[in-house]
This record gives C-alpha cells, structure tokens and sequence, in this order.
C-alpha cells in the first residue's frame, strides 16, 4: 500500500489502474477521474480512448454519485465516444475496398478496427448495466447523453452489418467473425438499454414539455433502429417495436400526455407497413412476429387516432405508396376503423370527412382510403391471401380472405355510424360503388345491401328510388351503368311489397321510357301477383314497341332503343319465364323471328348495335327453342359458324353459347340434322379452342350442359377436335387446374400482371386522387375546351359534305337509298344533341342526393358511349347478423328512414348478434 502511495495517483501508468483494488478505486476517485477526463477529451487514439473508457466503466463508475453521472462523466465523454466510432466505421468503409487475404497489412488493420469497436460497445453495455443496477428511482434528465449516444452508436454497427455484402464485397469472410461478434454486441447492448428505459420515470422538477421531448428523441431513434433491421432480424424488430407502443402506453410521459404523439414522425406507419410486407412470407417464427406487433399496435391506435399528424400519413399519403404497400396500409386502415365506434363524435368526424391537410395535398377520409387500399390489393385477392378469422362460441377459428375480413369489418363499422355523417357514408359507397374495379364495386355493393338489410325498410326505398334515378340518367353505356344496375337488382330484393308497388307506380311498366330500368330489375324479387302483373305490362309494351319498329324505317338511330326493349323481353324470360302466359309467349316469339329475319352476316359483322341486337336475340330464340320452326333453327346455326369464323367481339360468342347450349334439350328432327349437327361441332370445336380464359370457362359450361341433355351423343365426340380440347374438357368434368403450377410461380405470375393491370391506371389514379373534389369540375366549366379545334374541323367537314350533297341534288335525281341515309344521320343528330343536353343537367335529375353524392358520381361519370359486353352477375358473401356475434360488446346503432327528404336517426342499443326481419343476402 506504501508503494502505491509513493506516487501521486494522478501520476499512475493507465496499465497500473487496472489493477487497482475496489477501496483504492474510491478513495483516489477525486484525484483519478478528472486526469482521465482530461485524457480522454485529448486523445485521438481509438485504442487509447477506449482503454480509458473501459477503466472508468470497471473500476470507478461503481463509486460514482448516481446523480451526477451527466455533469461528471457522460456528457463529457459520450460525445467523443460518439465522434470516433463514426470515425472507425468511415475508416472500415473506405478502406474495405483493398481488404483481400494477399494484402496482410489492410487485413490486419481492419480487424484491429472491428475488435476495438466490439470493445468500446462493452464499455457502453457496462454503463448501462450500471445505471440499471441502481437501486434508486432512475430520472431520464440524470442520464440524458447517455441513450442518445448508446443509440447512435447501435445504430450504425446495425447499418455497417446491413450493408457488409456491399462494403466487403466477396472478401468478407476474412471479417465475417468479426462482425458477428459486433452485430451480437449491439443486440445485447440495446436490450440492456431497453430495460433502463423501462425504469425510468419523469422529474417532478423538471418541465413535463422537456421530458417529453427527451422521451420522444429517444423514440425517434428506436423508430430509425427498426428501419434498419427490419430485414435483419424479424424477431428483434418486432422486440423493438413492442418495446416502443409499452413505452407509449405504460409510462408517465405517455399516460399523462397523449397529445404527445404529435411528436412522432411520418415514418412510424411506414416502418409498420414493411415490417408486414417482409413478414407475410416468412415461416413460422415470422408469424409469431405479426401477432406480436398486432397485439401493440392495436392498443397504442386509440391514441393515435387523436394525433393529425397520424392521421394525416395515413390518408394523405395513400397514394403516393407503392402498390406493394398497399396491403399492409389496408390492415392498418381497417384496425383503425374497429377502434373509431368507440371514439368521441369529434375524432369520428375528423377520420371520416375529408379534408385539407396541406396547401397541396388533400385528406381523403377513411372510408374513401379503405376502398382506394383494398382497390390496389389485387395481388392478395388473387392468390387469395388468408387472415384470421373472427371466433364464435363453439366454433373453430376459420381462416378468412382479405375480401372477407375488410367486407365483415365495414359492415361492423356501419352499425355504429354517427348520424351526423351519414352523408360522407353514402359519398363514400357510390363513390366505391361507381369504380372502374369490380372488386372494389363488389365491396361497396355487399355493403350497401348490408346497409339496406340493417336500416328501415323506408331507408331501402329511398336507396333503390336514388339508384332507379341515376340509372335513368345515364347518358350511353358505360361500366358505371353496369355497376349501378347490378345494385339496383340486389337492392330490389330487399324492398317490402308496399314499397315495391309505390316503385311500380312511379316507375311504370306500361311506359316505354322506363324500359331501360325494368331490363335491370329481376322480377324474382317480387311477389307472385305483383310480379304476373308487372310481367305482363313489360312483355306488352316490349311486343308493341318491337312492332313499332318493325313498321318503321328501321333505321341504325332507333337500334339503340330497340335493344333495350329485347333487353326487358330478356330479363323477363330468364327470371319469370313461368308467369308469362302462352298468349304472352307466342307474341315475343313471333317479333323475334321477325326481328331475326331483319339480321344479315355483313351487318352483324360491321355494326356494334346490330352485334348487340343479334346478342341478345340468340338467347331469346334459345328460351323457345321447343318452339321453334326447325327452319329458323337452321338458319340460325348457319349464320353462327359463318360469322366464327369472322372472330366477332367476345359478348358475341357468349351469346352463341346461351343458344347452343339450349339445342342439348332439343330432339332435332332427321330431315334437318344434316344441316345442325356439323355446324354444331363446328361451334362448339372453335370456342373449345378459343385462347380467352372467360370464353373457355363459359364454353365448358355450355359444353356440359349440351351433353348432358342431348339425345344426339354421336356429336359429342366431334365437337372435341384436339388432344388438348379433349384434355381441358376431362379436367373440367373431374375438376381439376389445367395447369399445374407450384406456389412460388403463382405469386411471381400475379406479380406480374398486378403490374400490368395497374400500369394504365396508375397515373391518372395518382392525379385523380390528389386534386380535390370540388375542383376539377368548376374548372371545366370556365376553361375552354383541349379538343375545340378538333370540334370545329369535324363540323367544317360536316358543312362541306351537306354543300357537295345539296349540288349534287341540283344536278340531277337523287338515288332512292339517299332519303333513308339521311334520316338516319338527322337520328345520330339528334342523339348528339340529346347527349351534350344531358351531361348538363344529369346530375339535377338525381333526386335526395347530398352534394358528396352528386360529385362522387360526376367524378366517374363516362366521357364517351362504351359498348356494354356483358352484364355481370355477381354473388355476394355470405354475411348475416350472425357474422356479427362473434362481437360480445354492447354497441350503439341507429335505425334509419327519410321524411320529408330529411335522414333521421335515432339511438339503439343491442348487442350484437341481432336478429333481421329480412332475408340475408
């Protein structure tokens, strides 16, 4: 002891320090640490700075005041800490590019750098087991420079391992143990630092504001960790973040001040969206990872739904994501929407109306955001990705689709709507409804009938009168028309009888000019009185006005309206054929043989309305077919492996399918079999083998169908004209894939054509989404017009063409087609004139619909007449009250009804699991 004391401690070799026993250690505390500060603060030998570091962490930190460990020790060391690690991860970086096993001297200095680095990391970790050990309250202002720099210092060890592939190319073997030995430092010292932050806790003496802020500077950091390694460590990250949301949730600085998730940045839900991403592809250890994150960030949205700069990044933003992000963006979506029923009207309010967030940038509200997710979530709907389900008592838990689990959970959400923002509901189903996604429209149509279900019958009336409205509206054909009607059907089912006879008066059968909403209307849906009667006044009118125009001029102009009138004739066969009677029955089988009689192959050919006359005529003939003259039946088969062979459009050939496949219930008689049978192989030979998938799948329906009720088996046979026809047909029968595809190809080839399928939507998807509603339209109204040049040449041409044709009338005798030529283009006139008066006043003619509403629809509304190919039957998940049991909590809803065009509602309480006076859909 004497010789220790014959030199003066501040004198001591480092080396000698090392070695010194506990009690020396304190009691030369005061007279060591401030040289070594000093030497610490000066030096700029890595190796040297941390051999000073790990002697004050090992032997005089344990004797060091707690309270003054920021002012006496870590603010004036931690910072050059800090300062040369960065400096030891530039010098790896740069020099890695010499590292080789010939080149001994960079070889060794770089593993003289990862070596020191593991060590400075074990001095660190000994602070923070230090600080842990203290048996006192730990106040985070007391050790303020520490989790900052220990953060900084984790951080960049995980990014330099994160890009070692790169930075050491295929040399890094030669420091591969190395830097595990410094990735494992890392992860044991942020645990370490993750148990000291769960112990702090805040200084009364200290301002809250500050605190906070400290708090939120350490969480910051945390959020930049888990970008990192994210596609590191799964499990770690998700250690991380569930460290992070039982911060948010358990401390004071948390509990006491919600408001302070304002603090948190953008990038928060961004990391969570790729953290799902990664994992929905891993195994099993991954998904114990999910439930994890689940699990906290299912707690911690109740506060965050308050936070507008969450909320902001949530909709805002949505579409600038990339498509792949778009899944998890949609689960995060829904997630909120369980919590918002629970929420003050206010919180409600903000998340489901839009609004401004920037001088640039428009929030689009929940519902609106959900919808435009789960529209880029093709790729999941196709494979189809599986969720988890919702429990019931005494049931197993069943695996759920994506389109299952947003469907059950918007219907859910609609229970307990707050009235006051009903308006924002219905803008944000037909806006869905009127997409060009049939998906997304099929989402909006289950809920809205799930609405009509729920709500009063009155509500369902004035819903189907609104649909009934806009689809009489409609200038020309187009998918919005086709999604509208598919609505109005389904809506249809659920009307009481009063209200189905009030829609009858309004929209009277017995007016030609209603016919175009009685084609959309399945008359299944009422009752058998109600519906023997209205058959009978549609097939009337429908007879009448096909005479009408059978003793007419005929010409192209009047095809338009023709085909609607076939289109009620059509509707009425296939849903309520028994209630029409014979007299009924002969009378529209006699205008469409003279109809058919009208039809030549060039026509059909050439013209889009004939093609759609004839569509609709093939099946028509196909419901009498055991009543028609064999003669007829000849022509018409005739006429079909004519006009195969000039590949018509698509809804051209399903329609030869309704009829073909009718003639299986025929016993075709022998005089004209020769005249059938191989025109029907034919048929069916070249749609076998026609290359488009829908084309195939209704074909092979038809085929079977055919088969199976044939007397003529001698056909079937012939019909199959290849191995490979023959090989689809069995697989078909036995019900198996044609092709056999493995799991990895399946994913890569729905990748593959989501891309496609978005790429000539995304841009105008992107801008469409970003202006606001109210703008696009008022400015079209004011500006003048990208194509008015076109418009005047195109009428300069029409004006010379009418000059030429009036000098030629004075020259002589006019030819005897001309005067019906004309006629025809005064129709085309007129139908223009009549189409540019009703983009006017369209949407004046909707009646009750709030504002949201109207835009919604003129948004979507067509910019030209598109041929309708077919219209769509859809079937509906089978969602029923029951669904919803499987909810225990009592919630709020409210009954709905209009009166005096004004929506009420008025508060219920029940618990889930309600039962329904209507029929599920």
């Amino acid at each position: 002891m004497s010789q220790e004391r014959a030199v003066p401690a501040s004198a001591v070799p480092l080396e000698e320090l090392s070695s010194w026993p506990e009690e020396l250690c304190r009691r030369e505390l005061p007279s060591v640490l401030p040289r070594l500060l000093s030497l610490s603060q000066h030096s700029d030998s890595w190796i040297e700075h941390v051999q000073i570091l790990k002697i004050i962490v090992e032997m005089f930190l344990p004797h060091m005041n707690h309270l003054t460990l920021e002012q006496t020790f870590f603010s004036q060391v931690l910072p050059k800490t800090v300062k040369l690690f960065d400096d030891m991860v530039y010098e790896l970086t740069s020099q890695a590019r010499g590292l080789s096993s010939q080149n001994l001297e960079i070889q060794t200095t770089l593993r003289n750098i990862l070596q020191t680095m593991v060590q400075l990391l074990g001095a660190l970790t000994g602070c923070v087991q230090h600080v842990c050990a203290t048996q006192e309250s730990i106040i985070l202002e007391n050790i303020q420079s520490l989790p900052s720099s220990v953060l900084h210092v984790i951080k960049s060890t995980f990014v330099h391992c994160k890009n070692s592939e790169s930075v050491y190319s295929g040399r890094l073997h030669l420091v591969s143990d190395l830097l595990q030995a410094l990735f494992k430092e890392a992860y044991s010292l942020q645990k370490q630092l993750m148990e000291l932050l769960d112990m702090v806790c805040m200084d009364p003496s200290v301002d809250e504001n500050d605190d906070i802020l400290n708090m939120v500077i350490v969480i910051h950091s945390l959020l930049d960790i888990c970008s990192v390694i994210s596609s590191m460590d799964h499990a770690f990250h998700a250690n991380t973040w569930k460290f992070i949301i039982k911060i948010m949730l358990t401390t004071d600085y948390f509990r006491k001040h919600s408001n302070c998730v304002v603090f948190l940045p953008t990038p928060f839900c961004t990391i969570l969206r790729n953290f799902f991403l990664s994992s929905l592809i891993l195994a099993v250890i991954c998904t114990s990872c999910i439930f994890r994150y689940t699990d906290g960030v299912s707690l911690l949205l109740p506060r965050l739904e308050c936070s507008g700069a969450i909320l902001a990044s949530q909709s805002a933003g949505i579409t600038d994501l990339p498509c792949e992000l778009q899944f998890p963006q949609c689960l995060l979506l829904v997630v909120v929407m369980d919590k918002l029923p629970f929420q003050s009207k206010e919180v409600q309010t903000l998340w489901c109306t839009d609004s401004q967030a920037s001088e640039t940038t428009t929030r689009i509200s929940l519902l609106k955001a959900i919808f435009y997710s789960f529209e880029q979530c093709s790729g999941e709907l196709s494979l189809p990705v599986h969720l988890q389900g919702l429990k019931s008592k005494g049931k197993a838990e069943v695996a759920v689709t994506l389109y299952q689990h947003v469907c059950v959970h918007l219907c859910t959400f609609i229970t307990s709507f707050h009235p006051s923002l009903f308006a924002e509901l219905d803008a944000a189903l037909l806006n869905a409804v009127l997409s060009a996604n049939m998906i997304t429209s099929l989402l909006a149509m289950d809920a809205w009938c799930f609405l009509a279900r729920y709500g009063t019958a009155e509500l369902c009336a004035h819903h189907v009168t609104i649909v009934a409205h806009l689809i009489k509206s409609c200038p020309g054909e187009c998918y919005q028309l086709i999604n509208l009607s598919i609505l109005l059907k389904r809506l249809f089912f659920f009307m009481a009888p009063p209200h189905q006879l009030e829609f009858i008066h309004k929209f009277s059968p017995k007016e030609a000019e209603n016919l175009p909403l009685w084609q959309h209307i399945s008359f299944q849906a009422l009752p058998a009185e109600l519906r023997k009667q209205t058959v009978h006044e549609v097939s009337t009118v429908g007879t009448a006005e096909c005479r009408k125009w059978l003793s007419s001029s005929r010409t192209l102009g009047e095809l338009e309206s023709l085909n609607t009138v076939l289109s009620a004739l059509l509707t009425i066969c296939n849903s309520a054929g028994e209630a029409l009677d014979t007299g009924k029955q002969t009378a529209i089988m006699e205008v469409v043989s003279q109809l058919w009689a009208f039809l030549n192959i060039k026509q059909i050919a050439d013209q889009p309305y004939i093609q759609q006359t004839f569509s609709l005529l093939l099946p028509l003939l196909g419901f009498f077919i055991q009543t028609l003259d064999p003669k007829l039946i000849v022509q018409v088969v005739t006429l079909q492996t004519s006009l195969l062979k000039l590949e018509p459009p698509d809804y051209v050939r399903l329609a030869m399918l309704d009829f073909v496949s009718s003639l299986g219930k025929l016993f075709i008689p022998e005089a004209i079999q020769d005249r059938i049978l191989p025109n029907l192989s034919c048929i069916f030979a070249l749609l076998l083998a026609d290359r488009s998938w829908l084309l195939e799948q209704h074909t092979l329906e038809a085929f079977t169908q055919f088969a199976e009720g044939t007397n003529h088996e001698e056909i079937v046979p012939q019909c199959l004209s290849s191995e490979e026809t023959k090989n689809k047909v069995v697989s078909f029968l036995e019900k198996t894939g044609f092709v056999d595809e493995t799991e990895a190809a399946k994913v890569e080839r729905v990748k593959q054509e989501k891309g496609i399928f978005w790429e000539c939507f995304a841009n105008v998807t992107v801008e469409e989404a970003k202006r606001s509603p109210l703008q696009p339209y008022a400015k079209r109204a004011r500006q003048e017009f990208p194509w008015e040049e076109e418009y005047r040449s195109a009428l300069h041409t029409i004006a010379g063409a009418l000059e030429a044709t009036e000098s030629l009338l004075q020259k002589g005798p006019a030819p005897a087609w001309l005067l019906m030529e004309m006629e025809a283009l005064h129709e085309r006139m007129d139908k223009l004139k009549r189409y540019i008066h009703t983009l006017g006043i369209v949407l004046e003619k909707a009646v009750n619909l709030t504002s949201l509403q109207l835009l919604a629809l003129q948004r979507n509304w067509p910019q030209s007449n598109a041929q309708r190919l077919f219209l769509l039957e859809t079937s509906t998940v089978s969602l029923t009250p029951r669904a919803f049991s499987q909810h225990s909590q009592s919630v709020s809803y409210f009954c709905w009804c209009r009166l005096d065009n004004e929506l009420l509602g008025w508060e219920k309480q029940a618990t889930l699991g309600f039962s329904c006076p209507k029929a599920c859909f």
